[in-house]
């Protein structure tokens, strides 16, 4: 699955978007669920037990999806810096619009204010965001 780096975050808006216009695009749970999952399966969803190419969201589960033939679940986080967490994904991808758009960067205090989340809590979505922006790098430059 892509990373989300500035030139991935870039490529899902489009292009270099303001940030109204991130927020219009990825402004609610499930926008940010659909572009996990499109990122998830480039070509469309497929099973992976049974083939199928229809999934749904699981009712009353967040961030939990289906296969609409088997009801194999699985998580849209899964496999990224966003697994396990309990943070609004909105929160999440407003934090790497601000990340990816700064040109000094940004500090958990800054971060925390801008998303509305305690300091300790944006200094681990500082922390993950950045593991996963030098993993994409260091893909890309192998």
């Amino acid at each position: 699955m892509a990373s989300m780096t500035r030139r991935g975050a870039l490529e899902a808006n489009g292009g270099d978007g303001t940030l109204l216009e991130w927020v219009a695009r990825f402004g609610t749970e499930r926008a940010c669920e659909e572009e996990l999952l499109r990122r998830m399966y480039p070509g469309g969803f497929r099973c992976p037990a049974c083939g199928h190419g229809r999934c749904a969201p699981v009712r009353g589960r967040a961030r939990k999806w289906q296969c609409t033939r088997c009801s194999r679940q699985f998580s849209v986080t899964a496999g990224t810096c966003m697994r396990g967490t309990k943070l609004p994904l909105t929160k999440w991808f407003l934090a790497v619009y601000l990340v990816t758009h700064s040109k000094r960067g940004v500090s958990a205090m800054e971060l925390a204010r801008q998303i509305g989340v305690s300091e300790g809590a944006a200094g681990y979505v500082l922390l993950r965001l950045r593991g996963a922006m030098a993993r994409s790098e260091s893909v890309q430059a192998a």
